[in-house]
């Protein structure tokens, strides 16, 4: 598939010939300066700081910084396809060869960050490529208070077709005694703890590599890949749901 088609088909799902321009750059380079995306898709750098705004706003790319040096990073196609939800069949066509462009990019960074709501939308879709049991803290509460109830049902609707179960440690109030109700059909083990001892004013998802954190008040968050990160994290998950079980 040409990068025409895969320009148009871009276009077609929402976006304008810039932006389909710039993002189609940023998934072929990786990692990349304003400069390089602008001498690789033809526009002039201006023009691309002014695309890139929207594209940021879109979720569709995220800035990384290295010392004084601002690099802006695609978003897996993936999640393109969840964020426009316009022209699906066209886009379906075109995933092959975007996750090709994407797989074969520049090296990624190990930490990436998010902001506002549909900066945590993304972390949640990204935790749909999670090849095991993904491991929670959190507050229900919290995470009602922040995110579009419609979104989170259809996250977990996603999350159950993908058979992607969860274990999690939450604190019991109401909101978490109505949510544990669907554990079952929802491919969830969730243990309520006190919630006057265990204040948590964030979520923790670990899963793959990655340990996603979530903050809700603040509508900001991050993601480390690190398979060294995520194996600890994953141990002190293990060790407080062993406390909760013979709590």
């Amino acid at each position: 598939m040409h990068n025409e088609l895969l320009l148009r088909l871009l276009i077609e799902s929402g976006l304008t010939e810039k932006q389909a321009g710039v993002y189609l750059a940023g998934v072929e380079l990786g990692e990349a300066s304003i400069q390089t995306l602008a001498a690789h898709a033809g526009i002039k750098r201006p023009t691309v700081y002014e695309v890139m705004e929207g594209l940021e706003q879109r979720g569709l790319f995220s800035e990384v910084t290295h010392g004084k040096r601002r690099r802006f990073l695609a978003e897996n196609p993936e999640q393109v396809l969840a964020i426009l939800k316009v022209r699906e069949k066209s886009f379906v066509e075109a995933l092959p060869e975007l996750r090709t462009l994407y797989t074969s990019g520049g090296k990624k960074p190990r930490v990436r960050f998010y902001e506002g709501v549909e900066g945590l939308k993304n972390m949640y879709w990204d935790t749909l490529e999670s090849e095991g049991t993904i491991l929670v803290y959190g507050s229900i509460t919290d995470m009602w208070d922040a995110m579009p109830r419609e979104f989170i049902r259809n996250y977990v609707k996603e999350r159950v077709k993908r058979q992607i179960s969860i274990r999690g440690l939450v604190p019991n109030t109401p909101e978490a005694q109505d949510y544990v109700k669907r554990d079952k059909e929802e491919m969830r083990n969730l243990i309520l703890i006190p919630a006057e001892r265990f204040v948590f004013a964030n979520e923790i998802n670990i899963y793959n590599d990655k340990v996603a954190i979530f903050s809700f008040p603040e509508k900001i968050g991050v993601i480390t890949e690190s398979k060294k990160i995520a194996e600890t994290q994953r141990a002190i998950f293990e060790l407080a749901w062993l406390g909760a079980m013979k709590a």
